[in-house]
């Protein structure tokens, strides 16, 4: 009876997604659309910890104005001019998780906390950042050897609100610029800078087995380490559905649409506006039901202008300690 009651509990919530594995790989900011999996934005009824350990990797163009793939990136209009990239980017990335779910409820909600560090090479972030920093048209790679400690990413506030067949969250997470950051080094892991993540999320489920997610959340950026630049806020809607197996196995897709807020600002401000789609698809198996399992999921951006965007691929594994 208690490995029944486990596995319903666990399955409200589980596969712990590869979280923010992707993130940071993709374009400006810290956060990525589609970084969860529809059921990972909600704390679940039990609680302990999750611990996980995950491999990222991305394969990254970037886009322009009209939506093409392109060699140049425009830094200003007038006067006209623009830098040679030469080079995609591929990213490889390490990438621990722990959380907590809490005892009790807050505010009449359960309520978790989460600990993301990253150790990758340089992403499709910084050589975005690397090459508008450039005064002189260039023809550089992006150095992919390098490999460290990225950003941080802690999430201390997550509050989940769940009655009947509806379920709806909070949570605020921020970046803390860990990574190694020094201006216009191409082989910079950090962004060097903070980024503050406000997140809304609602789910619908009919029944146990079929799950309907949608979340919003905001991103709001400090200024960059040692330049006059801000990087713009970013909105992104995030969406997906989940069909959940009777041991806790589950399959699902997921789909978002992020855009620029605002425009950048200092030296370094970025013109164009961008903006960015994706879709996905994940699935988890557990080796051991409601303790150990591992999961793997695929994204591929369209709608992409001025930002990198391409195609990416997760797998980790999860042990759960939770009662």
């Amino acid at each position: 009876m208690q490995t029944k009651i486990t596995s319903i509990n666990i399955r409200f919530w589980l596969p712990v997604c590869l979280f923010l594995a992707s993130v940071n790989l993709h374009g400006q900011g810290h956060y990525l659309g589609s970084s969860y999996n529809p059921n990972d934005y909600f704390v679940p009824p039990s609680s302990g910890w999750v611990v996980s350990l995950y491999y990222s990797y991305a394969q990254l163009e970037y886009f322009n104005d009209s939506g093409d793939k392109t060699d140049k990136i425009q830094i200003s209009e007038n006067p006209p001019f623009s830098v040679e990239l030469g080079q995609k980017v591929k990213t490889n990335s390490i990438i621990p998780m722990a959380i907590y779910f809490g005892k009790g409820k807050i505010l009449n909600a359960r309520w978790g906390v989460l600990a993301l560090p990253m150790f990758n090479n340089p992403n499709a972030n910084i050589a975005l950042d690397f090459y508008i920093g450039q005064d002189t048209t260039i023809n550089e790679n992006i150095n992919i050897n390098s490999f460290g400690l990225g950003d941080f990413y802690f999430q201390p506030v997550w509050l989940t609100w769940e009655k009947n067949k509806w379920a709806a969250t909070f949570s605020y997470g921020f970046w803390l610029p860990t990574g190694k950051y020094e201006t216009n080094d191409p082989e910079n892991i950090g962004l060097g800078y903070w980024s503050h993540n406000f997140r809304v999320a609602g789910r619908y489920k009919p029944n146990a087995t079929y799950g309907f997610t949608g979340a919003a959340t905001v991103e709001l950026n400090s200024s960059q380490d040692g330049v006059d630049f801000t990087e713009a806020s970013h909105f992104t809607f995030d969406y997906g559905a989940s069909y959940t197996f009777t041991m806790g196995h589950e399959v699902g897709f997921m789909g978002f649409a992020a855009f620029q807020l605002g425009s950048d600002t200092g030296e370094k401000a970025f013109p164009p506006k961008d903006q960015i789609y994706g879709l996905g698809a994940y699935g988890s198996y557990y080796f051991i039901p409601g303790r150990l399992g591992t999961l793997a999921r695929f994204t591929h951006n369209f709608g992409v202008k001025n930002r990198y965007g391409g195609l990416g691929f997760q797998i980790g594994i999860n042990y759960l300690l939770l009662k």
